[in-house]
């Protein structure tokens, strides 16, 4: 079993791994996001040049940030810095699921930060996405 810790900068360490669920989406998801982003765009409910309908590139990105809650009870921070690399189509079907490892931590100003590197793979491995993003640590 797992126990879950308050997410502060001295517990969390640098090569520490974690991996998300995994995600099977579907046009349902898919649909959804794009009304809340207001991208409606045809490929993502019909056909594409890329053999069927598509997901947004970025519909998985929360589930990269959300790594951290798989181990940690993550209080508010600030997403200071986020890279995407947009390798391959998300398809509706597809299980999905990130993973990601700490690379770095730091202090800039007296605030703590933490930069964790992550990719989005398919359920053969093949990977979709690849990434960064460097989050401030809110201090209690």
């Amino acid at each position: 079993m797992i126990e879950f810790k308050p997410l502060t900068y001295e517990t969390l360490q640098v090569g520490e791994e974690f991996v998300s669920d995994t995600q099977l989406v579907t046009p349902e998801d898919v649909e959804t996001y794009g009304f809340a982003v207001e991208d409606e765009h045809p490929w993502f409910s019909g056909d594409s040049p890329f053999g069927g309908p598509l997901a947004h590139p970025t519909m998985l990105g929360n589930q990269a940030l959300r790594l951290r809650h798989s181990r940690y009870i993550v209080r508010a921070g600030l997403h200071a810095k986020m890279e995407f690399h947009f390798l391959e189509p998300i398809r509706h079907g597809m299980r999905v699921r990130s993973r990601g490892r700490v690379i770095d931590k730091y202090e800039r100003r007296g605030k703590p930060y933490m930069v964790t590197e992550f990719v989005t793979e398919d359920e053969h491995g093949t990977v979709l996405v690849r990434g960064q993003f460097t989050q401030m640590l809110f201090r209690d």
